[in-house]
């Protein structure tokens, strides 16, 4: 398997004026296997968090298979086959 299957463009979270993820790129290609490790409050949650839907994004780009999943809600990112 090839291709990009995930990829975060410059993705930025704040809550509040804290930025939880600033600028956070990333790509995963197809059959590829990721592990997301880091000590507390570095952002792993908030990371998975605005993949999934339950948190939207301040700024960036979160793209499946080539299709932004930026306003959709987590119900219809679970439909794509996005869950935690």
């Amino acid at each position: 398997m090839s291709g990009k299957i995930l990829q975060i463009e410059n993705l930025t979270v704040s809550f509040d004026g804290f930025k939880a993820l600033n600028a956070l790129n990333f790509i995963m290609d197809a059959g590829e296997l990721r592990v997301v490790i880091g000590p507390n409050g570095a952002g792993k949650t908030t990371f998975l968090d605005a993949i999934t839907g339950k948190v939207q994004p301040t700024e960036g780009r979160v793209l499946f298979k080539g299709r932004s999943l930026r306003h959709l809600s987590e119900h219809q990112v679970a439909r794509l086959g996005i869950g935690r």
